[in-house]
């Protein structure tokens, strides 16, 4: 393996981006980093601006027709529940929320990430989907953060792991191999090869693309809840959600993340069955808009 350094809580997060992107810009074959498309980025901004309104989110909705019909198909969705079928672009918006709108634009743009036609690339689109599903629903069944800030950082919690794989897929894969044979540490092989992990190589990017600085330490932390400081519920949520993907069969591997459980997060066994089951049938909607 690559004789590297590995980060460490306390370092200086500069340092530790410039790192990461220096280190994937040397493995991609383009020399790039993944990014969003402007659209994901302008929805995320305009959900920090106090002032955002529905018709500035619709004009950024309406620059991509593709991205109208998603927001329109959710919104007359079995799952909203809406009597009448929303017509018109700000009536769907209206339907779904701002904060939830934007959730939708950037779960659409992020999806083209995983357009590369491997296999890998689709299975880690559908797991991140599901953890995206899933954290927004245990947040709010479990009341220990914020539903309407789960779903995001659910969604990038290993986006980290997708740019393993766009800069260097070969070495991803012999991981991947280690830990499914040997049901080795994966943060402690990626450390060793890359220097950091997929979590601090995912929280890097989210901060990039402008995701709250407690959704990204969540990110950060999310295989170690305890150490995430002011995110530690948000990241517990996460590392929970983590396991509640493969639970309902949308794992990337063979051998699924040490998770703290929906117990540990004060829902007893039927609660979290019943739980489990209902982030299935939503993860299953949000499959059918987002693709």
């Amino acid at each position: 393996m690559n004789a590297s350094t590995t980060w460490e809580a306390g370092a200086d997060p500069t340092d530790t981006r410039a790192r990461v992107a220096g280190t994937l810009k040397r493995l991609s074959r383009t020399g790039a980093l993944p990014t969003l498309p402007a659209v994901a980025s302008a929805a995320l901004a305009l959900a920090r601006d106090p002032d955002a309104d529905i018709d500035r989110m619709c004009q950024i909705v309406r620059t991509d027709i593709g991205l109208s019909a998603r927001v329109l198909r959710l919104a007359n969705s079995a799952a909203l529940g809406r009597r009448t079928p929303a017509r018109r672009l700000n009536e769907a918006v209206v339907t779904i929320g701002l904060r939830k709108t934007t959730d939708v634009l950037v779960a659409a743009c992020a999806r083209q990430l995983y357009d590369t036609g491997s296999p890998l690339a689709e299975a880690q689109w559908r797991h991140a989907l599901a953890t995206a599903v899933a954290s927004e629903k245990i947040a709010r069944a479990s009341r220990r953060a914020d539903p309407s800030r789960a779903f995001l950082p659910g969604l990038f919690h290993d986006v980290g792991r997708v740019a393993f794989l766009l800069a260097d897929e070969v070495s991803l894969r012999v991981i991947d191999r280690m830990v499914d044979e040997c049901a080795g540490d994966r943060a402690t092989l990626e450390e060793e090869w890359y220097g950091f992990d997929h979590a601090q190589a995912g929280a890097e990017l989210a901060e990039d693309w402008g995701l709250a600085l407690e959704q990204c330490d969540a990110i950060r932390w999310h295989h170690d809840p305890g150490t995430a400081g002011a995110a530690a519920d948000l990241a517990a949520v996460i590392n929970a959600a983590d396991g509640v993907a493969y639970a309902i069969g949308q794992g990337v591997a063979l051998w699924p993340p040490e998770s703290v459980g929906l117990a540990a997060l004060g829902l007893d066994a039927e609660a979290g069955q019943k739980l489990t089951e209902e982030i299935g049938e939503a993860f299953q909607e949000n499959l059918a808009v987002l693709g």
